[in-house]
């Protein structure tokens, strides 16, 4: 069923602020901006600051008891405003909203299972693709746009193991929340940083929010200074469709499995650490499927002159790497405030990746305004090249019909400064600036700056 952009903007507005307020507890899960106000010398002529955390409070003390009980009920409303008023082929306005709700349930303390926890999930989503639609660029300019429906999510058992040094999970979970991921992403509104680096998710059936697939997982802690991670997953894409709703729960073997393991380092995030912390990792991602070449026929020669099918492909990898570091802290040793860099890469073969190097990273700074300690000014980059052999194919292609086609996709470059101002401890506003260079990879369309904001509700 289609819904009109205003009919959307309503529906949405109505059912956050005046229907789930009253009943529904909201936590926003972005760790890096989550309010930590200080109490202020108390004035008789202005109140008090807000340090509470939620919209709709405690209720009356019933969220504690909830906790204490062992179920906890977490979502977020999250709503992007943009548009592109010079550059792409048309100019436009696009609007997306993503809301979420988890519920956790621990079994520890309801049935008495030591370190045992289930959780279920969902999601509603609506809105449009401006990059799609207006500009024509391949990194999406909002990261919530994507399985526009009401949709279910995760289902998994979660169990602690060792004094919660082994972590593992199993059950509906999605590879792209495990690996190759980090809060600081979910800083950005840019699709190719926030979540995981879209290469990843492109040149392969690595599948993110909001999509879950049947997997399990084990994390494992070494010491204060090493983790690594390891998960194996029934990686089929078609599980995600639109028409399933998230509820398709087959196993299709025959598709193939995603494995991905991942080593990190973590220096000074121990407790009592004085230094300022980093962190430092490496993955790899494989999928056993069969996939075709860009290139290739099965005699080597260009499948485009030939008019042979493209040749077969058994397995396909991405290795990546991440680091982050704070190189500036305001406060003593446990302040996360200041100044934090950090970098992404991603590699795969060039006759299989439509991005076969892609790099993201960027600068932000936490608390940079004197009494607003929650804020967070962010400067990002990405960058994306692609591949050599599906260029020729391309080029090929415009060849063999006389140049009706496009010109073959090179690169595309986006930067993108945000400022996240958090306005009260569960509300944000978040105006953001992007600029696309070389849309869509050929330069055929002008270079497209893109302006907007976000707003996120915690009730």
């Amino acid at each position: 069923m289609k819904i009109s952009f205003k009919k959307t903007i309503f529906i949405s507005f109505f059912l956050v602020f005046f229907v789930l307020a009253p009943f529904v507890p909201l936590s926003f899960s972005d760790a890096i901006t989550r309010a930590r106000q200080k109490p202020a010398t108390a004035s008789p002529w202005f109140p008090p600051p807000v340090t509470e955390p939620y919209f709709t409070g405690n209720w009356g003390g019933m969220r504690d008891k909830l906790a204490d009980g062992g179920v906890t009920v977490t979502s977020s409303y999250v709503a992007d405003f943009q548009g592109n008023p010079s550059g792409g082929h048309v100019q436009g306005v696009g609007y997306n909203h993503s809301w979420g709700l988890d519920i956790n349930y621990d079994l520890e303390k309801l049935v008495g299972w030591k370190g045992l926890q289930f959780h279920v999930s969902g999601l509603w989503r609506n809105g449009v693709n401006l990059s799609q639609k207006k500009i024509g660029n391949v990194f999406t300019v909002t990261s919530i746009y994507g399985s526009e429906e009401l949709k279910f999510y995760g289902l998994y058992f979660d169990q602690a193991l060792f004094d919660d040094k082994v972590h593992f999970r199993i059950g509906r979970i999605s590879p792209g929340d495990d690996f190759a991921a980090d809060p600081i992403y979910w800083i950005y509104m840019q699709n190719s940083i926030d979540g995981n680096p879209v290469s990843l998710p492109v040149n392969l059936p690595f599948i993110t929010y909001p999509t879950a697939i049947w997997g399990m997982r084990a994390r494992i802690e070494y010491s204060d200074l090493f983790y690594s991670t390891h998960g194996i997953y029934i990686a089929d894409p078609r599980v995600g469709r639109d028409s399933a709703h998230g509820l398709d729960f087959s196993m299709r073997l025959q598709r193939g499995f995603g494995t991905a393991h991942e080593i990190a380092f973590t220096p000074n995030y121990a407790k009592g650490s004085e230094g300022m912390p980093g962190h430092y990792k490496a993955g790899v991602y494989y999928h056993s499927g069969v996939t075709r070449e860009f290139l290739y026929d099965r005699n080597g020669n260009s499948h485009v002159i030939s008019g042979l099918d493209p040749a077969k492909h058994v397995g396909n990898y991405n290795f990546y790497c991440h680091a982050d570091q704070m190189i500036y802290r305001e406060g003593g040793p446990g302040s996360d405030q200041g100044l934090t860099v950090f970098a992404v890469a991603t590699f795969g073969p060039e006759s299989l990746n439509q991005y076969p190097f892609f790099a993201d990273g960027g600068i932000f700074y936490k608390g940079p305004i004197p009494g607003r300690d929650d804020d967070i000014a962010a400067f990002g980059t990405a960058y994306g090249i692609f591949s050599r052999d599906r260029r020729r194919v391309q080029a090929d292609v415009r060849d063999i019909t006389g140049g009706s086609t496009q010109d073959p996709q090179e690169y595309e470059l986006v930067l993108e400064l945000t400022y996240r101002a958090v306005i009260l401890p569960y509300f944000y506003i978040q105006p953001d600036f992007q600029y696309i260079i070389h849309p869509g990879g050929t330069g055929n369309y002008p270079n497209a700056t893109v302006v907007g904001f976000r707003v996120g509700v915690t009730f």
